[in-house]
């Protein structure tokens, strides 16, 4: 559910702020070099936005310690926080 709605803040959000920037860029670089900026800034915010739905993958793996609760890479053995043995997930 936090996937869809990032993805609805983003058009809800997004495509008018996109909107208003591109204006503004096309106005600025009509008039003066500091268009260029604001070009830049764009460019940073769409590139940012694309990045950042592209990482939707799964979380690394992770064990959780029996006694503590600490999340604990699948290759140990022993829990990072308090050492008590580890129960492998296939138990």
């Amino acid at each position: 559910m936090y996937e869809v709605s990032r993805e609805i803040l983003y058009v809800i959000v997004g495509v008018p702020i996109l909107a208003v920037l591109g204006y503004v860029m096309v106005v600025m670089l009509a008039v003066n070099p500091f268009g260029f900026l604001i070009l830049g800034i764009f460019l940073l915010l769409v590139a940012l936005a694309v990045d950042s739905m592209k990482s939707g993958g799964e979380p690394p793996a992770r064990i959780n310690c029996s006694e503590c609760g600490a999340p604990n890479d699948p290759d140990r053995d022993r829990c990072k926080h308090c050492e008590v043995p580890l129960e492998s997930a296939a138990d």
